[in-house]
């Protein structure tokens, strides 16, 4: 799990999101952002606390809007989940990559719109905290 949280920023921006119980990542497979792999690392998953799913960048914005919407938000009492899906509508009609590469930017450079405790990665240079939670 290490060494995918290391090079996760190989090919772009990634999006790490970290609960009490699991680490969440979306992570490019290629520098255009048509594929990306889904990371989950459960905590308490003593058999296999890590999966990991490849998709294209259309599915992989469904399944990090399900995510936020189902998972953080379970964790977060203060997100404010309907701002996140109007922002979301606001890229329909653009490609896959674009959807998915936009809303990262969103969600990490206004994450205290959305939540004053986003667990959210804002950079590589907060990757430490995930290492620190394994």
């Amino acid at each position: 799990m290490k060494a995918i949280i290391d090079a996760s920023y190989d090919n772009g921006t990634p999006i790490w999101l970290h609960t009490s119980d699991y680490i969440f990542g979306m992570v490019p497979v290629d520098s255009n952002g048509t594929r990306w792999t889904e990371i989950s690392y459960t905590f308490e998953d003593p058999d296999e606390p890590l999966a990991k799913t490849e998709r294209s960048a259309e599915l992989s914005f469904q399944f990090l809007m399900e995510e936020v919407e189902k998972g953080v938000s379970f964790y977060v009492e203060d997100l404010k989940v309907p701002l996140i899906k109007d922002f979301a509508k606001t890229l329909e009609g653009k490609s896959g990559p674009e959807k998915i590469i936009t809303l990262i930017t969103e969600l990490i450079t206004n994450s205290s719109n959305y939540s004053s405790n986003f667990p959210i990665i804002k950079g590589k240079g907060e990757i430490d905290i995930l290492k620190g939670n394994l």
